[in-house]
Parts: structure tokens; C-alpha cells; sequence
């Protein structure tokens, strides 16, 4: 399917708002991203460090890390944020939860201003992606109180869902709605542990070992590491699982771990570490048309940490 009409007029009316915005008498600081563009070449852009990840990942600590050791802009911002001006200055950390490479810039729904989709698009393949992976079981577990407490009203779960029924239901994320929460985690790690120009890390080895892990960033990033200093947590959603998990239990059991175990072989995946046995020869993966809604109160079960 094409743009649709009124997409396009969206676009138009972005254009002509901006071109608007550039021409009037505003100071220069509340003037479109774009400010004086004429000359930007000559003046040589800093890099743009795109943090990415699966939801609960650990995003925002490793935002507020890069933020405390490099020589970066204070401020983090999204992808259709207004950074494209402060880059004559200097290096700017955005924030994306592209499931896959891209995905931002490719999607349907028009951003709020056509200039910011623009220079995102320009900058995005020079850009340096790092991508922060975390153990799914405390990942998935997260969401789930993240998804309760309803952060992000899109995807808002109703009080009476169990955490094996959400761990087994179809993702809200998944834009095809056939993917579990396991499913869509696995195959949002795997499109980024495949991308050759992206950086990945672990959340527990950057909280178990910072200074090696920073300096493994530094040398990607090409930006020297610099003593710690003082931010502000950017972090959304704290302590939401250490509070809701004394209202309501949510607990990964065995068969939340089987499920783990096929869709991890089914992606190809690593274990990235995290003690994900392989499933045995021949068991496959049910269609989410086989796997009924029920409540799940497995004999053996392990609490995860939050």
C-alpha cells in the first residue's frame, strides 16, 4: 500500500510549518532543528550514538553511563527528537527501540515534524548503534509490570493477566501479531546481533564490570573516556516491578522456560550467557493457535530478580 492522502497532506503541512518556523523572527534557538543548514558541511558533524534495545533492557543505564563518562550533550533525546543542530557541537546519545534496522524511519504513521524524519533518515546508517541486551526472564518479567502499570498506554495489560498468559500470548509489539513476547524478543536481539556496524553489550556485564565495559564503548565509539560525572537518571518506570511484585506475582516456570529454549533455537540465537539449554531433537515450537489461554501455576518455578 502507498501513502495515503492524508499522510501525505501531513507532510506538506509539516513541510510549510517548518519552512515557517525557519523564516520568522524567532531567536535562533527556537528555530527548527535545521537552524543555518547552508553550511553545516564545513562544519563537520559529531557522531550520533543510538542506543537501542528490546523494552527493559537496561536502556536508560546505559544512556545515563555514556552520558557520565563521555564528552557528549547532557540531554538524551529520541530519534525524532530536535538533535540535528546541537551535532555542530557535539556527539548526542538518542534513545530507539527499533525491533530491526531502520524500522523508525520505515514506519506508516507520519512523524510530528517532516524536517526531524528527514534528518534522522541522513544520519541514521552513519551512526554509531549500540545495542544493549538483558536476560529475557528478567526482561519479560519487567515488561510485564511495565505493561501493567500501562507506561505506554498502547499497550496497557488488564489487572486479571496472569504472567503466563502474557508471556504466551501474542505480542502487542509485534506489528504481525503472530510473535510471543519470547518470539518478539528473540527476534529483536537477533536483528541486531547480526548487524555487523552495531555495538552489543550485556546489561549485567556493564553493571558488573563498567570500566572495561566503557572501555570497549570507548574504542567503538572512537570518543575518549573521560571521570565520571554527575547526571541526572533519565530512567522511566523505576522500582514498577519491586512495587508491583508484592500486588501480584509473576513468576517464570517451566513451561515459560521451554518456550524460551525453542524460540532461542528456532532464531538461531546465542545464549548470550544466560544458561538457555537447547530443547531436545524434534520438539518444535507450538502455533500460537495451539497454545490456549490458561492460568499456569507451575509445581517448580524459579522467581527472577527484578
Amino acid at each position: 500500500m502507498g501513502t495515503s492522502l492524508a499522510q501525505k497532506m501531513d507532510r506538506a503541512w509539516a513541510i510549510l510549518r517548518w519552512r515557517y518556523l525557519q523564516s520568522s523572527a524567532f531567536p535562533y534557538h527556537e528555530r527548527s532543528f535545521l537552524g543555518r543548514i547552508g553550511n553545516w558541511d564545513d562544519k563537520g558533524m559529531r557522531p550520533l550514538i543510538l542506543v537501542q534495545s528490546h523494552r527493559r533492557s537496561g536502556t536508560h543505564f546505559l544512556i545515563d553511563e555514556i552520558r557520565a563518562r563521555f564528552p557528549v550533550a547532557r540531554e538524551w533525546m529520541h530519534l525524532d527528537g530536535d538533535f540535528f543542530a546541537r551535532l555542530m557541537q557535539m556527539p548526542v546519545v538518542v534513545k530507539s527501540h527499533d525491533a530491526y534496522f531502520g524500522e523508525k524511519l520505515k514506519e506508516r504513521r507520519p512523524w510530528h515534524s517532516y524536517m526531524h524524519w528527514v534528518a534522522a533518515s541522513s544520519l541514521y546508517t552513519s551512526a554509531k548503534h549500540v545495542y544493549i541486551v538483558r536476560n529475557p526472564r528478567d526482561v519479560l518479567r519487567s515488561q510485564f509490570y511495565f505493561d501493567l502499570k500501562g507506561h505506554e498506554p498502547a499497550y496497557r495489560i488488564h489487572p486479571d493477566t496472569s504472567f503466563a498468559d502474557y508471556v504466551n500470548a501474542p505480542s502487542a509489539r509485534d506489528p504481525t501479531g503472530k510473535l510471543s513476547q519470547v518470539g518478539y524478543w528473540c527476534a529483536h536481539v537477533k536483528a541486531w546481533h547480526r548487524r555487523p556496524e552495531a555495538h552489543v553489550l550485556r546489561y549485567e556485564d556493564l553493571l558488573a564490570h563498567p570500566e572495561s565495559e566503557m572501555e570497549r564503548l570507548s574504542a567503538y565509539l572512537g570518543l575518549d573516556l573521560q571521570m565520571p560525572r554527575r547526571v541526572k537518571s533519565s530512567a522511566i518506570g523505576r522500582k514498577t516491578t519491586e512495587r508491583r511484585s508484592k500486588e501480584k506475582l509473576a513468576v517464570w516456570g517451566a513451561d515459560e522456560e521451554r518456550l524460551l529454549e525453542i524460540e532461542l533455537a528456532r532464531h538461531g540465537l546465542p545464549d548470550f550467557g544466560y544458561g538457555i539449554a537447547a530443547p531436545p531433537v524434534g520438539r518444535r515450537a507450538p502455533e500460537m493457535s495451539e497454545r490456549p489461554a490458561r492460568i499456569y501455576s507451575p509445581p517448580i518455578a524459579q522467581r527472577v530478580h527484578s
